[in-house]
């Protein structure tokens, strides 16, 4: 087990055994928040979404990447032909060319990124207020993410899952 795998779990000794002490009837609650968002109609609409817009921005990459390769392939079946001045210009305007292209993908993948976090912050707070529901309603004072905490192992009725997902 690595370094930090270790010290997160003598912190979550260090904390939850005094919080145990304290008060005995200390209950804890295990959600997989992807699980109930990614199932969700809202959710499965989302992703429907992120998709046609990666697609949206994908297309006309896929069009460009072809026609930067077939001018590469013609630039280097015709290179030996070329005098030495032409073949290094045409070789700097293909070089820019395929800087370009770089930097446009760089910034779809950005305004993907962007559009993927604004579609699902909605999502997440919805997430969260289930989760503060069902908290309040079982009376739990600590609820965990089942993919995000790191846990090893958990009594399945820890698992609040289908609760959040009903109330989600």
């Amino acid at each position: 087990m690595s370094k930090v795998g270790v010290g997160l779990l003598i912190t979550a000794a260090l904390i939850l055994t005094p919080l145990c002490a304290a008060h005995a009837e200390f209950k804890v609650g295990v959600v997989d928040g992807m699980d109930v968002v990614s199932k969700s109609a809202d959710g499965k609409r989302v992703q429907d979404s992120i998709k046609r817009k990666s697609e949206e921005l994908g297309k006309p990459f896929a069009q460009r990447r072809q026609e930067l390769a077939k001018q590469v392939e013609e630039f280097q079946k015709q290179a030996g032909m070329m005098k030495e001045d032409a073949r290094k210009k045409k070789g700097e305007e293909l070089e820019k060319k395929m800087q370009e292209f770089q930097r446009q993908g760089a910034d779809a993948e950005k305004q993907l990124s962007q559009y993927q976090e604004e579609q699902l912050k909605p999502l997440f707070q919805k997430l969260e207020t289930a989760v503060k529901g069902v908290a309040a309603a079982e009376k739990l004072d600590l609820v965990l993410d089942k993919r995000n905490s790191g846990l090893l192992y958990m009594d399945p009725k820890l698992d609040i899952t289908d609760k959040v997902r009903s109330k989600f």
